[in-house]
């Protein structure tokens, strides 16, 4: 009886390190992790834009997102970003980022400062044809 109760507590407690591990390699986690970051920039309005984390690939502590940003003004502007993240201890953080495309502009730094910048680089929106 006490060496099944003792499997069981083990068993238990795998399995709830597996789920702790599954629920930080996630896209919600990714995109709370990304708009935390952007949250930090004084040039980001983040309630005039939408984020979409498209895709995330893991890789250990590492993990790189595709996500689009689209302006709630004018839904013909977004950009895609590619970001590369940190696992540091129980959350990630933003390590890069780089605008892979935009569709009439980017959303990183306008002079109305209304979408987000990338880490390394703040290019500026620029008016759709």
């Amino acid at each position: 009886m006490r060496s099944a109760l003792s499997g069981l507590v083990g068993v238990a407690l795998v399995l709830s390190a597996c789920s702790k591990s599954e629920g930080i390699q996630s896209k919600a986690v990714i995109q709370a992790a990304i708009e935390r970051h952007l949250q930090g920039r004084p040039n980001v309005a983040l309630n005039s834009m939408t984020v979409d984390v498209q895709d995330v690939r893991f890789d250990g502590d590492r993990a790189a997102a595709e996500v689009k940003f689209r302006s709630k003004q004018a839904p013909d502007l977004t950009v895609d970003v590619h970001y590369v993240l940190r696992r540091v201890g129980a959350r990630w953080e933003v390590e890069s980022s780089s605008v892979r495309r935009g569709m009439g502009g980017s959303p990183h730094g306008a002079a109305g400062g209304s979408m987000p910048s990338p880490a390394p680089a703040t290019p500026t929106l620029q008016p759709s044809h």
